[in-house]
């Protein structure tokens, strides 16, 4: 499973503007519950929050990858969001986060699951794949952005 597979262009905001941690998660829920085979918006909200109170999901440099287990899900849903202003997300570098990667997936849901954080950690890890990311224009582009990666390997 891709990015791509997970993503569409409805589920992508750019340049957006949120004050805080709670009010992106909101946001992403929001992303997230509009896919087909997902979840209850708050229920996603409560697992994304959940999830966090276990410990950040900030990667460092800039990028966090918020992500929870949603019982009423049929399918792993993803959302990009980028910010205009980064905030405080409790980055282990203590940046400031403005890329966020959000995924939700059904309660069952493991090895697929676990692959593909691997691979986004791996891929947002990635100067290179931040800068492309920060730089891009549109959620059309970024969809372009994610298949042309499809087939090229991770940074490691």
């Amino acid at each position: 499973m891709q990015l791509s597979d997970v993503i569409d262009p409805e589920r992508i905001a750019l340049d957006i503007s949120v004050c805080s941690k709670k009010s992106l998660l909101e946001k992403a829920a929001e992303l997230l519950a509009s896919a087909t085979g997902s979840g209850e918006k708050r229920e996603i909200f409560e697992s994304l929050c959940q999830r966090e109170r276990l410990g950040s999901t900030g990667l460092g440099h800039g990028v966090a990858i918020p992500h929870g287990r949603v019982q009423s899900q049929d399918a792993v849903t993803g959302a990009v969001i980028r910010l205009r202003n980064p905030i405080d997300f409790d980055a282990p570098d203590q940046e400031k986060v403005d890329l966020f990667f959000v995924l939700s997936v059904p309660d069952q849901c493991s090895d697929v699951y676990l692959k593909l954080l691997a691979d986004v950690a791996a891929r947002f890890g990635d100067a290179t794949h931040r800068t492309r990311l920060r730089d891009v224009d549109g959620a059309d582009d970024l969809m372009k952005l994610f298949k042309a990666e499809a087939d090229a390997p991770a940074a490691t």
